[in-house]
């Protein structure tokens, strides 16, 4: 551009035209200055925070980093990108919201265990704001949450969390379960609707007092409002990112529609549930989640101490423990199913020790999983292969923080990335591999391996965890006693591939249960 400026300048003195020289010098100036500003402007909104872990160092303005992130979907194909370039640590911008990922079983537990305090926070996303309200048990913060979280596992522990008590309820639901497998007569059907049925009644019966027939229309139409908000918050998540884009016409991606499923799962389900519990409360016959938490909200009230319990909070909470007791154990079990339909051999197995163990003249219980290691050792190994959260739900520091030689800002994401540590070939071994044998010693037990977190770690770990695996092994023992599966085409099998979504689900699929 100088030389220009020069060349330009020597032809105007050549011809003596003095003033188109001075016009000439005044533009260029004013034009330099704006060039500076603007090349000043766009390196000071590029800028990244100083000390932050490392990532892609071409941030636009807006943008961030999606850019030189190919515009992935699947948050645990960007995290794997960004692992390989940047190590344990990293950090890269969506839109203008820095996200921090933990990429290794280590750096993990140092943050969510050893620094919880300072890590068990939520951030604010505009999808988890606009879902929760920030109430509740999962995505709340502060004391708030600390009061809800105390509730809720003092309450179901009452109720039988972890202990053998909740068995008998479990096995009530299953029968029902396998009566209306039984009903296909081994022919062609879709399983997902009915796990979800089955799964969800038995945290229904914790929470609301009872179970719902699989055929009622409210109890449907719940189901159906669930599984359009986990498809809808999944391919929305863009307004994480950029929530004015909610005002777009067409409602394109998914702000209306979300906002009505809410509206039919808290009006037509949540709400008049608590109504009902509030007319008919009776303090000497306080059976369910709801009843305890009203009983309480009273105690409470009588003695005029400030509680975070309260009816809204009650609403959240429910809502909180629905979906966590619906969705994540009906996923792992329609894993468990296609894992069998992939590796026949491993359900044959399963099915042998099973036989040997319990034979078939009675359902299984949690007095035979000692027995029955090969069994838990696939359950085992569907949690880690099928990382149903893909990625541990984000967390935030409460205050800027230092972190292995990182600056953490407190308004960053940060995002415990489980899917790294689940599929590290530094771990596993063989990774990509279904091998449930990784799990079993040299005696023939169980092997407890650390690594293994589909449930989170630290003070924010999954508050139905004992639930779900006293589910996972009561489901799939009596699914495999009862039923051989079998794809409905042995030369096409359904894809491992899974969706896209809140969770990580299996693509939607048919199988042939046949009973034995």
């Amino acid at each position: 551009m100088a030389g220009i400026s020069t060349m330009l300048l020597d032809i105007f003195q050549y011809f003596n035209i003095e003033y188109m020289i001075v016009l000439f010098k005044d533009t260029v100036g004013v034009t330099t200055g704006l060039v500076f500003v603007a090349c000043l402007g766009i390196w000071w909104l590029m800028k990244k925070p100083r000390g932050i872990p490392p990532g892609p160092r071409f941030t636009l303005p807006i943008l961030g980093d999606m850019l030189s992130l190919r515009g992935e979907e699947d948050l645990r194909v960007v995290a794997r990108q960004l692992r390989k370039e940047y190590g344990d640590i990293c950090s890269a911008y969506f839109g203008s919201k820095l996200f921090i990922f933990l990429n290794s079983y280590d750096v993990i537990k140092d943050a969510l265990v050893k620094n919880g305090d300072i890590f068990s926070n939520r951030p604010i996303l505009f999808w988890l704001d606009l879902v929760t309200q920030r109430k509740g048990i999962i995505l709340s913060e502060g004391q708030p949450w600390k009061e809800q979280r105390k509730f809720a596992m003092e309450t179901l522990r009452e109720f039988g969390f972890g202990r053998t008590i909740l068995e008998d309820k479990i096995h009530e639901e299953i029968e029902h379960f396998i009566e209306v497998i039984s009903e296909e007569n081994g022919g062609k059907f879709d399983m997902r609707r009915l796990c979800e049925k089955g799964v969800s009644n038995i945290i229904s019966s914790m929470v609301y007092g009872k179970r719902f027939e699989y055929d009622d229309p409210v109890f449907t139409g719940f189901l159906d409002e669930l599984e359009s908000l986990s498809k809808k918050i999944g391919y929305g998540s863009v307004l994480n990112v950029f929530p004015f884009l909610r005002f777009l016409p067409g409602d394109m991606f998914n702000y209306q529609s979300v906002l009505n499923n809410l509206d039919y799962i808290r009006n037509k389900v949540i709400l008049p549930s608590i109504n009902e519990h509030m007319k008919n409360f009776d303090e000497n016959h306080v059976d369910d989640y709801i009843s305890s938490y009203i009983r309480e909200m009273k105690k409470v009230s009588k003695t005029g101490q400030p509680s975070y319990l309260n009816e809204d909070q009650l609403a959240a909470s429910i809502f909180d423990l629905i979906i966590a007791g619906t969705d994540t154990t009906s996923t792992i079990i329609l894993w468990t199913i296609l894992y069998f339909l992939h590796h026949p051999n491993i359900q044959a197995k399963c099915y042998k020790e099973i036989q040997d163990v319990v034979g078939s003249g009675r359902l299984p219980s949690m007095k035979d999983k000692p027995s029955l290691p090969y069994v838990e050792a696939v359950i085992l190994e569907v949690l880690r292969r099928a990382n149903i959260a893909m990625t541990v739900l984000p967390h935030a520091v409460s205050e800027d923080t230092s972190f292995h030689g990182y600056r953490f800002p407190k308004d960053a994401i940060i995002i415990p990335n489980a899917d790294a540590v689940l599929t590290d070939d530094k771990i596993w071994g063989d990774a990509d591999v279904f091998r449930p044998e990784r799990f079993i010693d040299s005696d023939g037990q169980i092997i407890k391996i650390d690594e293994l977190i589909p449930f989170s770690i630290g003070r924010r770990v999954c508050l139905g965890e004992s639930l779900a695996k006293m589910e996972l092994f009561l489901f799939v023992t009596t699914l495999v006693q009862r039923f051989e599966f079998k794809p409905v085409d042995a030369d096409n099998l359904p894809t491992l591939q899974g969706a896209v979504g809140v969770i990580h689900a299996p693509a939607k699929y048919q199988v042939r249960a046949v009973p034995r």
